[in-house]
């Protein structure tokens, strides 16, 4: 731990690491609770089939777009201040979500409110390597993940209850107080975590020269690679489970959150077993082991779907392992990428956020494009990236 983390640790609590994963969460909150309005979103506003799932890419490409902005400007300016313009920037996209007319007003919107919750997940990542190295980064962003790991698990279950209840547009005005309640907690509880003296001058080139200083280390490069390649998984999950559950097996709505639930059930099973091994065995193990659970449960996935085997639980069985596997893989592999560069870390983190949401944006319309009626574009998406994040984390 640095000398600033032994600070503040003396002078905060654990409410830091609540609020910190509050903030983090902007962007799940805002992709999790309207996952079971996707339907009637089609329905309302679009009308074809698979349209709607355009409204969750515009939201991936808003967060990887952000996230390049961010980390270089907390670098440059310090984590607070971006902090706050970053979540008025999110308060107002969801604003204008609740008053759209058309789906491409809806898509638009998306992408303002995605580029202010970029700032949540970089910027806490960034303070989190202002505090702590490697082992005890890992640790620390694990009980992040945990009080992150709470907005997934209630979110699409409250979501589909709006629905049900309010409507959709209800949805996007829980979404906007969650932001207004984000940022009270970040101007009475989150201090600055960048000294002045240790904050970079912003230009253009000296911008790609970090990002090439980053994607030339090895540690680096083999972490961001496996931890977007496993949130990728996550995010085809996303973009088509809504679809799966509720047209295909014919999951009401409003339960669509407790099938949801299961999943998030088991990222927090993995961190909480990071949290007790990592400091043990080391991040860079814990997160070979994550990846191999990942791999194995695509490839369980793929079997189940291509071979009709076992109903909706040949789908919920293998996902549980698939999206639980993040527990690990997600705090070891932002630890890992960020440890050789505790003066880029914000840039650093961008680099992996701008990855890892293109990637969603990337599968996300690959879900849309080879929508079928079935799940198999899902279980083939899956298990493709989950290998590839494998062999990412094995050859680098």
């Amino acid at each position: 731990m640095s000398e600033n983390g032994d600070e503040l640790s003396r002078k905060t609590t654990r409410g830091l690491t609540l609020i910190l994963g509050g903030i983090a969460a902007l962007g799940a909150a805002g992709i999790d609770m309207y996952l079971p309005s996707l339907p009637t979103i089609e329905i309302e506003l679009a009308g074809e089939p698979g349209v709607s799932q355009l409204t969750l890419s515009a939201f991936f490409i808003g967060l990887a777009v952000g996230q390049l902005i961010y980390g270089p400007a907390s670098d440059a300016l310090g984590r607070r201040k971006v902090l706050i313009w970053g979540i008025i920037l999110y308060c107002l996209g969801g604003l204008a979500c609740v008053f759209v007319e058309t789906i491409e007003q809806l898509i638009f919107a998306r992408l303002i409110q995605a580029l202010g919750a970029a700032v949540g997940g970089v910027i806490a990542r960034a303070i989190v390597r202002d505090l702590f190295s490697l082992d005890k980064a890992a640790q620390a962003q694990s009980f992040i993940n945990l009080a992150f790991s709470i907005t997934p698990l209630l979110a699409p279950t409250i979501g589909g209850y709006l629905l049900i209840v309010f409507g959709w547009r209800s949805i996007f005005a829980a979404l906007l107080c969650f932001g207004l309640i984000c940022l009270i907690a970040l101007f009475l509880r989150v201090p600055e975590t960048l000294p002045v003296e240790r904050r970079k001058t912003f230009s253009l080139m000296s911008l790609i020269n970090s990002y090439r200083k980053i994607l030339s280390n090895r540690q680096s490069t083999g972490c961001i690679l496996t931890g977007a390649l496993a949130f990728a998984c996550m995010f085809t999950y996303f973009a088509a489970s809504p679809y799966i559950y509720i047209r295909i097996f014919e999951v009401p709505e409003e339960h669509y959150g407790l099938l949801f639930g299961l999943n998030v059930i088991g990222i927090i099973i993995g961190n909480i077993i990071n949290t007790r091994l990592v400091l043990h065995k080391g991040a860079l193990v814990m997160l070979r082991v994550g990846s191999i659970i990942s791999a194995l449960g695509g490839l369980s996935l793929f079997i189940a779907i291509a071979n009709n085997l076992f109903g909706i639980y040949g789908v919920i069985i293998p996902l549980f392992f698939v999206i639980g596997s993040l527990g690990f893989i997600g705090a070891n592999a932002i630890a890992g990428a960020l440890e050789p560069f505790p003066d880029l870390a914000g840039t650093t983190a961008s680099l992996f956020g701008f990855l890892q949401m293109m990637l969603g944006a990337f599968v996300g319309g690959l879900v849309s494009i080879f929508h079928d009626g079935t799940a198999l574009p899902m279980a083939v998406i899956i298990v493709l990236l989950s290998f590839m994040g494998l062999g990412s984390c094995l050859v680098f």
